[in-house]
């Protein structure tokens, strides 16, 4: 993984089969989407080496929130592949965001935002050391390669927070 690896798309291809599709018989299950995401979540983490850093490191990780926008069926017997990219981390969690595209196209018939959540390790120190083993720049370059949060990002965030904050003090919301 190199120094631009953390924006650039991982490809993950699929096609729509009979096993996918619900009950109209002519497109994608919408739970189908997030079966497929796992795949393409785990075979990013073998590809940039990223789950053998968090374990290096002593950690785990946990799936801790996702949300989906489907924008066009995917129809049956149709091709599709997924990007998956690292879009911004924090001290404890790594986003990432995934898009289902038709190859034909090119059009994003879905898109997926992911936090996924480390145990027992640093998320940033996970990033930057992924950069630095994994390429020629040093620890300081690798820190500047953090991207910003988008407008989009930190409004999902901000939701995710509210909702946890619900979740642990329903009486004071």
């Amino acid at each position: 993984m190199d120094q631009d690896d953390v924006s650039i798309d991982i490809i993950f291809s699929g096609i729509c089969l009979t096993t996918d599709i619900d009950n109209l018989l002519n497109h994608m299950n919408n739970a189908r989407y997030i079966r497929e995401l796992d795949f393409a979540k785990i075979d990013f983490n073998e590809r940039t080496g990223l789950y053998q850093r968090i374990r290096s490191h002593g950690g785990s990780l946990v799936l801790g929130a996702t949300t989906i926008r489907y924008r066009r069926f995917i129809k049956l017997f149709s091709r599709y592949y997924i990007t998956t990219k690292i879009i911004y981390w924090d001290e404890q969690s790594i986003y990432m965001e995934h898009r289902f595209i038709t190859p034909t196209d090119n059009f994003i018939n879905a898109i997926v935002l992911c936090k996924t959540r480390l145990t027992n390790c640093n998320a940033d120190q996970i990033i930057t050391d992924l950069l630095v083993n994994s390429s020629s720049c040093d620890i300081e370059s690798a820190k500047t390669q953090k991207p910003e949060k988008t407008l989009e990002l930190a409004k999902w965030i901000e939701s995710n927070e509210i909702s946890s904050s619900f979740l642990r003090n329903p009486k004071e919301i």
